[in-house]
């Protein structure tokens, strides 16, 4: 494709984001040069940070396009180092939950990062004091926990943590598993109540699920993350938007369900008219997304890249709860290559 080519395309993308906002021209070339943060990002992160899999290269260009930043290789590969460095051959810490941590942990103000750590480590410890199973999701809850948390009180967060995730385990034995003790943790850490807990699952688990549009893992994963928002406006409007999905066919993986669930979606047949044009400009700018990248994966990387050009609030928990479904969608693909090398 000649570089003449190249912006014909981008200047129509341009003007369909025009007539399909109703917004001035600075917003569109906002979300144009998000796009391109991230496929810089990507192919930078590629070239650099040598991660174990293109899903986490990915993951790396959409964790720093959000702050509009090009990836600090030299930091996060500090990062990686120092965890390697204290923890076993063998440790929770290790494989692919260590380039993510190490790229959230980059995300954050270079003063906070010791504390952050040995919050995280000290939370790990907790956790499994409690008996939670060693595992990259337990990884994750206890970087959330350190990151988030007041240090002074993990007991309590671990204690709130522990009767929300008995509770889903009551409910919901046969697909409550470690993939749901992060969304328990963000509950603890925002002190939402087990009582609170139980009384929006009575109420929104069921109506979720009439939708039938998910698995029943989805629909929990989906419900659970709703409470964080609490409102029953935005119930509808992310049902909405999955809806629309579903009938212009776009995919999207069911393990970032939840972060669907907290997404802002104030618009959702304007948001998917957005993503569809993201995708779509992503494929023409770099062949990875158009060839070799899974469906469901790209149209999350598309959502993320239009919400974080549309909200200006609540940003919290974002990054972790894209991580949550990295590391959910690479244990389900490796399963899926597990199961059939034994068959």
């Amino acid at each position: 494709m000649s570089q003449k080519h190249s912006i014909i395309i981008v200047k129509l993308f341009i003007t369909k984001l025009y007539k399909l906002t109703g917004r001035d021209k600075g917003m569109e070339k906002f979300l144009v040069d998000r796009i391109d943060r991230t496929v810089d990002n990507y192919r930078l992160a590629k070239e650099y940070l040598k991660n174990d899999g293109d899903i986490l290269n990915h993951f790396a260009s959409l964790v720093f396009s959000h702050y509009e930043r090009e990836i600090p290789i030299d930091r996060i590969k500090e990062i990686r180092k120092e965890i390697k460095a204290v923890t076993p051959r063998m440790s929770p810490f290790r494989g692919d939950i260590l380039y993510i941590i190490s790229l959230l942990i980059a995300t954050t103000d270079k003063d906070m990062q010791q504390e952050i750590i040995e919050n995280m480590f000290s939370a790990m410890e907790k956790l499994e004091e409690n008996g939670f199973r060693p595992c990259s999701h337990l990884v994750l809850t206890a970087y959330v926990i350190g990151r988030y948390g007041n240090p002074r009180k993990q007991d309590d967060i671990v204690y709130k943590l522990k009767e929300s995730y008995i509770l889903l385990k009551e409910k919901y034995n046969n697909i409550t598993n470690e993939d749901d003790y992060l969304l328990c943790a963000l509950w603890s850490i925002n002190n939402i109540e087990v009582e609170v807990v139980n009384d929006f699952i009575e109420n929104v688990y069921d109506h979720v699920a009439d939708y039938n549009i998910r698995t029943k893992n989805g629909v929990q994963g989906l419900s659970n993350a709703m409470i964080l928002n609490g409102s029953s406006g935005h119930m509808y409007r992310n049902m909405e938007f999955l809806l629309q999905l579903q009938k212009r066919d776009i995919k999207i993986a069911n393990q970032f369900l939840p972060l669907v669930g907290v997404l802002s979606n104030t618009n959702p047949r304007r948001t998917v008219d957005l993503v569809e044009g993201v995708i779509e400009d992503l494929c023409d700018k770099e062949a990875e997304y158009e060839f070799y990248l899974d469906k469901g994966f790209r149209t999350i990387i598309a959502v993320v890249i239009v919400s974080f050009c549309t909200i200006s609030d609540k940003r919290r928990y974002i990054d972790e709860l894209l991580a949550h479904g990295v590391i959910s969608f690479i244990n389900s693909k490796n399963k899926g290559i597990f199961e059939e090398a034994l068959s």
